[in-house]
Order: C-alpha cells, then structure tokens, then sequence
C-alpha cells in the first residue's frame, strides 16, 4: 500500500480494524496533516467494483457538516478498494463505553450532536446505515460521524457486479447489534429512518452500559432485531428521564412509522432537555405484499427462527383464525385426484387472507376420518386446533360437469353450517376451486372479523399445470422421485411461471442423481424468479428460501449469508405452520446437507419434526435413517421399518431391506459371500449410507465396499477406494486405510497423519507431492507437515499462497488461497508447540470459510482449555463423513462431558468409541479403547445407562 500511495501520503502504523476495514495512520505529504486510511478487508472487497465503489464514497464527500467527518478521497490498492478520512485526536464512543454507562447528559450532548450529523446528511440524502459505537468520535468535548455513505457504496458497488440477486433482494450491510429490522430483511425500500433505529439502539447502549439484545450470538441479534422487544432502559437504568426513556424507546419501534421521523426530532429536544411527544398511528405506504415479493420478507428473518419446534395444535394469536379444510367426498371415480387435491388448491388460496392460516393439508386429510356433516367436521376442528372447517362433495352433474358442494363451520359457535355450491366444467376445476374460495371467504367474512383480505394463488392459472403438479406432490410424499420428477416437469412445461412447482421439482431432482443435480440448481433458480405477488404467504416464503438456496450454490462471495437467509425463511415457514410436514423436511433437509453448525442431535430433531407432523411423508424418513442408526441398530431400524411401510417399491426400499439385514448382523459368512458376489454396486452404496454412522454393523460395510473395488476395474473404483479408506479409519483399521487413503490422495490420510498414527516424517513426504495436484489434495498435507512439525515448508507454502493471491482476481480462488495462507499459518504456530498463540488461529476457522474437519477437531481441543461447554458444542456439530475423526470427536467428547458432569453424554460417547474400534489393530487407538471401557465403568457400571440410551 505504502508504494501505491508514496508521493501521497506515508503510511505511520496500522491503528487496528473494524467490521469493514484495516485502518492506517497516514501523513498526507502536500498537506502535512494526519490523515486515517481505511481497507476494505479482502472477504468484503470480493466482487466489489472498486471504481463504482470510488464514485459513491465520493458522493458522500460533499457532506461538510461540523459533526461530520469528511472524505477526502477514495481509490484502490492492489484490488482492494480504500478511502481516505482526517485524523481524529481522541477515543471512539466504544473506547468510552468500555468504562460502562455513560452519564445522563453526557449522553444527551453526545446523541445532540449525532443527531444533527444524520439530520444535515438525510437532508442531503445520504443515509449512513451502519450507525454504531465505533463511528461515532469523541474529541474536545464534541461527537462526530464517520463512514457517512460507506455500507452504501459497498451495497451498490457489489449490485453492480452481480448477477442482479443482489439488486433484487437488497442488502444487509450493517452491525447486527444496531440494524433496523428493515435492514436485516433486506428491504429496497430502507429510508433514513434506519438510522434512527440504530441511533436508538446507540443510545440504549449508553445509559444501560449494553446494546438492546447483548449476549445473543449474530444470527440471533439478527432475529431479534425483527421479532423480540427490548427490555425497557429503565430497567437497567432506573434514573433515566421517563422523556428521554421514551425517545429510546420509540427510536427502536419495529415498524419505522412509529418511530420519530427525522433526525432533527431528536436533534432539537437534545438542546432544550424536552422530547416530542410520541406521534399518532401513523399510516404505513401501502406496500402491498413487498415485504414478501420485493424486499426478503419478513426474513432473513434473520437467520435464526431455527429454534422453532413447536408442534401439535397450532397456537391462536392476535386474531389469527386457523382453518382446517377436510378431503372432499367423490362420489364419482373420474374425480379421485381432487378428493385431495381440492384440499390443496383451497388452502393455498385462502392461506394468509387477513387473518386466515390454513393448516397443512398433509395433515388435515391424515386427520380426517369422519363423513360430511357437522358433528365430525366440529369435532375434527378440535382436534387439529381449527376455529374454522372446511368439508365437503364433489359427484358428477351430466355430461362433462362437476358439481362441488363445500360447508363451512365455525367450530366455537353453534349454529348450522354455511353451504356454497358451484357447478362448472369438469376440465374447468381451476375456476370450480376459485369460486368456491371467493365464496366461502365472503362467508367466512359473515362469521367472523377478517378485514379485507384477499385471496392468494396457487401460482398457476392453467388446470391441466396444476393437475399435473398434484399428481406430482403425491408421488413426492411417496417418495416416487422418477414419478415425481416427471410429473412436476410437465406442470412447468404447461406454465413456465409456476413457481412452486418448480420448487418441488428442485427437490425430486436432488434425489434422482446424476445429470439431475445441476438440473435441480436450476429448477430451484427458475423457482425464485416466479416470486411475486398474489402467492399464499406460504408459498411466497418457500420461494424465498429457494432463491437464496439457489444463489448460495453458485459459491460466490456471499455464499454463507445466502444459505443462512434460505434456511431463515424455510424457519419462518415451519413456525407459521407447524403441522406442515413437507415444510420442516425443506428444511431440515437443507441444513442436514449445507449447515456446518447443527448437530446430529438437531438434525434429526427436525426431520422428526415432520415425522410428528404427517406420520405418513415418507421423505422426512430418509436421512434421519441414517442419523438414527448412529445411535445403534436397533433404534435405526425402528426409523428404517417406518420407512419401508410408507414408501413405495423401488431401488431405496429394496436397499434399505439389505441395510436393515446387514446392521442387524444377520448376513454373515456364506449368505454374506453370496450377496457380495452379485450385488449392483450402486444398490449396495443406497444400502451403506444408512448404516455408515452405526458403530456396530459387523464391518459388514467395509466387506460391501472391499467387494466393490474387486468388482469394478479401475480407475471406475476409485470412488468406492475413497469410500473405503474412511470406513477402514472409522473402524481403527490404519495401515489398511493408510494404504488406500494415500493411493487415492483420500482426505483420510490428513486425518491419520494429524492424529499421529503413521510416523509424521515419513506421511508429510508422502504428502507434500499431492500441492501439485492443484486440487483438494493439496490441502490434505497441511495437517501432516503441521504433525511433523515441518515450520520451514509451512512458511514457504505460506509465502507461495501470499504470492499468487496479489495477483490473483477471481473470488473463489481468493477465498481458497485465503485460507490456505490461514491454515498454512496456524499450523505453523501449533507446529511451534505454542498453543495459546494456536488457539485463536484455529478458532478463527468460522462456518463461513473453507476449513477440514481436521482445523474443526483441533479448534475443539484447543478451545476446551478454557471453554469446555463450547468445545463440547463444537464436538457435537453434524459432519457430512464418517470417518476417522468421527469416532475422535466421540472420545473428545467423552472427555469434556465428564469433567463437565454430563455424565448421559459421556456414557453415549464413550460408548460409541469401544464399539467402532473394538477391532482396532492400532496401539494408539487401543489406549483409546482401554480408556474408554476404564469411564464406562466407572460412570455406568450396571450398564442401565446404555440400556436406555439404547432403547429410546
């Protein structure tokens, strides 16, 4: 940077760094005044477009304004852009709050002068959006604003180079502790009234020594920002002025009309010691459904409503009225498809007009049993937790006419039910569905308070799509994926706008394989784009989630915060209905896939969410099949039998059969022998993924795969040589695993030679050929050069990767040599036998990058030294492989949860250990064993523990 500026300015030291940005004290050489030069950090620089990053920083540098803090200039570094401020003497307002709360009037002189920085600048019509602690500058008794128009010229610089996502969605730039909820939904329309939410959030923090939701982790501030309230100031501060308390207070409204509407509002009461007095109800610009089609809805819910498990009987709230719609009655054979499908179409309709939530139909039809009358319709009501019921006929009226007969009850009232006929066209059920939905909304109406609601959409207006997509969700919740697949492909070939059915045909797609993969990337694409208006809150949400799914894909620079905004809006869907199975498997299916920070036990918790919502959707059974059988075969089989009663005939039920077999022990010997002589490999691989987490399948699995690589000549076996030098690993079978892990340049050769389980010298020689294979092999060696404490070679590869990343543009070859310069590094440190320095290298590797399980395992053991819980939090964290580390994580794991007395944890790690290498041939993994057997007895010497932990 030094010789990009020299003739400029010179560089004095680096000042430290905040979210965005490395600062730099600098002396402006024509000037001879000391400037500060702030960076942007690579991983936020990526995909920026430095020169339109330039112009709009530059916009903001006409803002000349006493309590502002200029921008002299702008430009670009190496790739990375820069700009340049004046240099301010004195400490920032979160130096000051490190001493805690701040007194009444300084905070009164301090918010004074912010206020009429954002109020100049709103007049100028720049909004700052990142209002925080550390923008604001403390200096001879007078407070200035830094970064006026920074997070702005990030949002429109990184707009203008994307594939137009972006533009559409908006922007969540901001501090997390501070953002308005409008800005963590990513809403376009986001005005300067932001800033005062985060100013409210300032001051909060000022007079209560902490922000409003302090202590949550990021994602969580992020969902709080939009859902929670914060505890009034006064209950950390009792001697705030109750008028001042109230400016907080409505500073930090959700709804941005409720909050003071300019800045000079708060300017001016800071002069005089008085505040306005709270404005009316103000009327909300009619947006029309922009928090669902335009903006992220109410999402990004911030990342974070995955704690909502709630289930059983939907709750009523502020209004809301639940609808159940019950199969119809056909009385005519040519109809069957829509004695379910009607269900489907009505709830769609109906869902979200005003307060109407119509419950999943999945689990409405699995509850019916009784016949069209009152008295079934009312007790069916109340048992799925309904004030309103739908049911009703549909028989043949002549030549090619169907007559529909539908009665509505309200289940809290007696009186008789309201009842709507239609007759139409047998090929126009589209509009038969349409008027019965018109009608009973009116009637609904007459029954209860609804204001003006208005009918959502299936998303299709053609009959012959939507009949295809209804037979397409049945053969889905059958798990009928070819079927599925086929029949979803002919709704979007009838209507290329329907956006829900190319959802569900992204999904189909993920379980059919092949050339299907890609395809499924682009039905979910296709998906997003039909978000629009007029869809069911429902549906709108599920695109929502798809589009950021489909994003995330693309592995661009924001990859990480895309997934979380898909997983957000999949939450938000589970949470406003429950019972809605295919919604927590969409769910639970992504994250059980993508989410590196859930644990098994989460996972399964999800995907036993659907189970509990609809017994009878056979695809939530799947993969929690095989994360059941972690927990042995016998509670694995009770999940796998439960399978095979819902799902229909076909390649993953006769597989499964086989896994059921195999983990029960049943197939030793010749049976064994004769299955493995003829077994498809592809079938037997269907039949592994069940079994591959159970630590006491026999090795039969190991046998599956040895067989396999006999069978298929190379190089078409190296797939199945991978797959068996991890299960060889898991097992604690070494020297084997050790022999087909380094012929196929196997990701579990890091993990022998990062355990110590092959001599280190002689695995890093081994190991540092495979950088040339410019592929993840090269990453493998890190962690056996770092066992080898091989610092020189480590060094180099550092410098080499710093080398080629200065001339390196592309982001994702950025990203990757980031972290291997990172990895390279910590490696190094650890290499040096200096822990404590290690520490936060390791644990520096987040979600959100690129990292091995091998940094994750080290991260844990580094981080138990003073955080036991969270290292144990850490261990537990789901992986995608069942491996070598994965029986270590279990031994781990045993360790801290007995020194943390989590003596049910230990015993199920513990026990896992002895299972899955009670084979071993290896000294070391032995001990690991003896060690084992020595806590079992002592923490659960009758075994009763076991016994339960099995039985569950």
């Amino acid at each position: 940077m030094q010789d990009a500026l020299s003739g400029t300015y010179t560089i004095v030291r680096e000042l430290g760094g905040g979210g965005m940005s490395r600062v730099f004290l600098a002396d402006d050489i024509a000037l001879h005044r000391a400037v500060v030069i702030k960076v942007l950090h690579p991983e936020l620089a990526a995909g920026v477009n430095a020169e339109r990053f330039k112009r709009e920083v530059l916009l903001s540098a006409r803002l000349q304004h006493p309590h502002i803090v200029p921008v002299l200039t702008a430009g670009e570094v190496a790739g990375l852009p820069y700009y340049v401020m004046p240099f301010v003497k004195g400490d920032t307002l979160r130096a000051r709050l490190e001493s805690g709360p701040l007194s009444i009037s300084d905070t009164i002189d301090i918010i004074g002068d912010v206020a009429k920085a954002l109020a100049y600048a709103h007049e100028e019509g720049v909004v700052h959006r990142d209002i925080k602690p550390d923008n604001i500058l403390l200096s001879h008794g007078a407070a200035t604003v830094a970064d006026f128009g920074i997070a702005k010229a990030l949002s429109s610089a990184r707009q203008q180079t994307s594939d137009g996502a972006l533009t559409t969605l908006g922007m969540s730039l901001g501090t997390p502790a501070y953002m308005a909820p409008e800005q963590v939904a990513g809403d376009p329309d986001t005005d300067h009234r932001a800033d005062i939410y985060s100013l409210g959030g300032v001051m909060y923090e000022m007079l209560a020594g902490k922000a409003p939701f302090a202590g949550k982790s990021p994602q969580q501030l992020l969902a709080a920002q939009v859902m929670e309230q914060p505890v009034p100031v006064t209950q950390h501060r009792p001697d705030t002025p109750r008028a001042l308390a109230s400016l907080v207070m409505r500073c930090l409204e959700k709804e941005p009309a409720k909050r003071p509407q300019s800045a000079s509002e708060l300017a001016a009461p800071m002069e005089t010691g008085e505040t306005p007095a709270p404005i009316g109800r103000a009327t909300l610009r009619s947006r029309g459904t922009t928090w669902i089609a335009a903006g992220v809805t109410t999402i990004a819910i911030a990342a974070a409503l995955f704690a909502s498990k709630r289930m059983g009987k939907p709750t009523v709230s502020n209004g809301t009225i639940n609808l159940a719609i019950a199969p119809f009655e056909v009385l005519d054979p040519q109809l069957t498809l829509w004695k379910e499908g009607i269900v489907d179409v009505l709830s769609r309709n109906l869902d979200g007009a005003g307060p109407i939530r119509a419950l999943s139909p999945g689990a409405t039809i699995k509850q019916w049993g009784g016949h069209a009358e009152r008295a079934a319709a009312v007790a069916f009501g109340k048992k799925v937790g309904a004030q309103i019921v739908f049911y009703g006929q549909l028989q043949s009226a002549g030549k090619d006419l169907v007559n529909a007969k539908l009665w509505i009850v309200d289940t809290e009232k007696d009186s008789p039910p309201v009842e709507i006929e239609v007759r139409d066209s047998v090929s126009r059920m589209d509009r038969v569905a349409d008027s019965l939905s018109f009608r009973s909304l009116a009637a609904i109406g007459r029954l209860r308070t609804i204001g003006a609601a208005k009918l959502a959409s299936l998303g299709s207006n053609s009959l012959p799509a939507v009949r295809a997509f209804l037979h397409g969700a049945q053969y889905f919740r059958r798990s009928q994926w070819d079927s599925a697949a086929m029949s979803l492909r002919e709704a979007v070939s009838i209507d290329s706008t329907f956006g829900i059915a190319y959802a569900m045909l992204g999904e189909a797609y993920g379980w059919t394989g092949g050339d299907d993969v890609d395809r499924q990337w682009q039905a979910f694409t296709k998906a997003g784009e039909q978000l629009r208006a007029g869809l069911s809150p429902h549906d709108s949400l599920t695109l929502v989630s798809v589009r950021h799914f489909a994003i995330a894909n693309k592995r661009g620079p924001n990859r990480y915060s895309e997934m979380r905004a898909a997983y957000a809006a999949a939450a938000e869907v589970t949470s406003r209905y429950p019972d809605d199975a295919a919604a927590w498997y969409l769910l639970a299916d992504m994250r059980f896939h993508n989410d590196r920070t859930i644990s098994e036990r989460e996972a399964l918790g999800l995907f036993d969410n659907a189970i509990r919502a609809d017994s009878d959707f056979a695809p939530a059974y799947i993969h929690a099949i095989e994360l059941a059988y972690r927990n042995g075969a016998q509670i694995g089989r009770r999940y796998a039998t439960a399978f095979l009663a819902r799902s229909q005939p076909g390649l993953q039920q006769s597989a499964l059969t086989l896994a059921i077999r195999m983990g029960d022990g049943e197939l030793t010997g010749a049976s064994l022998r004769a299955i493995l002589d003829t077994i498809n490999p592809s079938f037997a691989g269907n039949a592994l993924a069940a079994l591959r987490r159970n630590p006491d399948s026999s090795e039969v699995i190991a046998d599956v795969l040895r067989a396999a690589v006999k069978r298929i000549p190379a190089p078409r076996n190296a797939q199945f040589k991978y797959l068996l030098a991890d299960e060889l690993a898991f097992r604690g079978h070494i020297s084997e695993a050790w022999q087909f892990a380094v012929e196929n340049h196997s990701y579990s050769a890091a993990e022998i030679a990062a355990l110590g389980l092959v001599p280190a010298d002689s695995a890093a020689a081994i190991m540092s050929s495979w950088l040339k294979l410019q592929n993840d092999a090269s990453l493998f060696m890190l962690p056996a050069l770092g066992a080898a404490r091989d610092t020189v070679t480590l060094a180099k590869l550092k410098a080499g990767a710093e080398a080629r990343l200065k001339g390196d543009t592309s982001s994702q070859r950025r990203a990757v040599l980031s972290y291997f310069i990172a990895a390279a590094n910590a490696y190094g440190v650890l290499a040096r036998g200096d822990s404590a320095a290690a520490t936060p290298l390791f644990d520096a590797f987040s979600d959100s990058v690129i990292s091995l399980g091998v940094e994750q395992f080290i991260r844990a053991r580094l981080v138990a030294r003073k955080e036991p819980a969270r290292a144990l939090a850490l261990l537990e964290r789901m992986t995608s492989t069942s491996d070598l580390l994965y029986v270590a994580r279990q031994l781990e794991r045993g360790r801290i949860a007995e020194k943390l007395g989590e003596r049910e944890r230990a015993v199920d790690a513990y026990a896992y250990v002895v299972a899955a290498w009670r084979n071993t041939e290896s000294p070391l993994l032995r001990n690991a064993v003896d060690e084992s057997k020595s806590a079992l007895s002592r923490l659960d010497s009758d075994g009763k523990m076991r016994a339960n932990l099995q039985s569950r």
